[in-house]
């Protein structure tokens, strides 16, 4: 019973982004826009127009790979550009991929000699930072859709963003707070250490286990190593977040540019607000990368109040982008993991 249970579970995993897919791109964009409008937009692209395209996505695909060495003091930027490469391929195609993208990280980054303790200080961090910025992204487009007089939506439109915003800006403000705390007061570590430790003896008990006694001394060890890390590096790091964000930008800008919607339909602080949406859609674990959610999310937001023609531009530059940002790693990925595979050391091979 217990594996037909598990079966069940593994295939409702396929069944249901399948699922989302087929509704995102079978019915849900094909009545914002008929295909066939869409694929009339891409074929006009100049090839003027594409070389500036694929000069986006590169400059969006570099700033995800400062990111990676501002956290890893000494890793080159070439190192960096294949675990961000391999593990956004996984990330992008196996169902829970982000899980299984940070053992991929994990190997690659430990056969050039990175310590798991490191490891645990970068996946931290960097994990940290991310959430961070994704809750203040709302809230930052709100405030930029606010100050260019393009909050307009409709009175129940507005107070939904407004209120989204909000709570994220609340819960953003919250995890500062509880970081710096963190980082600052030993007391609160050490509390926080003593807390893993019995959530940990407990679940071992449940286990019928032995389990570790060193959990508190692991927070504390990681504490201390974040601390020195941002002490140096958090300029580093928070600089790089705001380039991520500015890349992914500038691609769906360009994007729609080149699909010839104009600023004065799609102006980028609404561009900025969809991107927010991306941001949203994305914490939803139904779907690899938020694949479907995020074209038809971000479609419908961007078109809304257009004429069909205006839509169909819309989609097929919600399409573009999403195929440098979203398809592009994958291949990529799959060369730098193939390249690593190859050229790892012999006893890591082995191990």
């Amino acid at each position: 019973m217990r594996g037909a249970g598990t079966g069940g579970r593994r295939l409702m995993t396929v069944l249901i982004p399948v699922a989302v897919c087929a509704l995102a791109f079978g019915f849900g964009l094909p009545r914002l826009a008929p295909f066939r409008d869409v694929l009339g937009t891409l074929r006009t692209l100049t090839s003027g127009w594409m070389a500036v395209i694929l000069l986006a996505a590169l400059a969006n695909l570099l700033a995800n790979w400062l990111f990676i060495a501002a956290a890893i003091p000494g890793l080159p930027l070439r190192r960096a550009a294949a675990v961000n490469l391999a593990s956004t391929a996984v990330a992008n195609t196996v169902p829970a991929g982000g899980a299984v993208s940070v053992g991929v990280s994990w190997r690659m980054l430990s056969s050039w000699g990175l310590s798991s303790r490191s490891f645990a200080v970068y996946a931290g961090v960097t994990g940290v930072w991310s959430t961070l910025a994704k809750l203040a992204t709302p809230a930052v487009a709100v405030a930029v859709l606010a100050a260019t007089g393009r909050l307009t939506s409709g009175a129940g439109a507005v107070a939904t963003l407004c209120l989204g915003a909000a709570i994220c800006a609340g819960v953003f403000l919250i995890g500062v707070a509880v970081v710096h705390r963190s980082l600052h007061d030993v007391r609160a570590a050490q509390a926080v250490g003593r807390g893993a430790q019995r959530w940990s003896d407990r679940l071992f008990r449940v286990l019928r286990r032995d389990g570790p006694t060193t959990v508190a001394a692991a927070v504390m060890r990681f504490r201390d190593d974040a601390a020195d890390l941002l002490r140096t590096r958090s300029r580093r790091l928070t600089l790089a977040s705001i380039g991520n964000d500015l890349g992914w930008l500038l691609v769906f800008q360009t994007c729609l540019l080149a699909c010839g919607v104009p600023q004065s339909q799609v102006p980028w602080s609404r561009c900025l607000a969809g991107f927010a949406l991306a941001r949203v859609l994305s914490a939803v674990p139904v779907t690899p990368g938020g694949v479907g959610l995020i074209e038809w999310g971000i479609a419908v937001y961007l078109a809304a109040g257009l004429d069909a023609a205006s839509s169909a531009r819309v989609t097929a530059a919600v399409l573009l982008a999403r195929a440098l940002t979203y398809v592009l790693p994958i291949p990529l990925g799959a060369v730098a993991y193939a390249g690593w595979r190859l050229r790892r050391p012999g006893p890591d091979a082995a191990a």
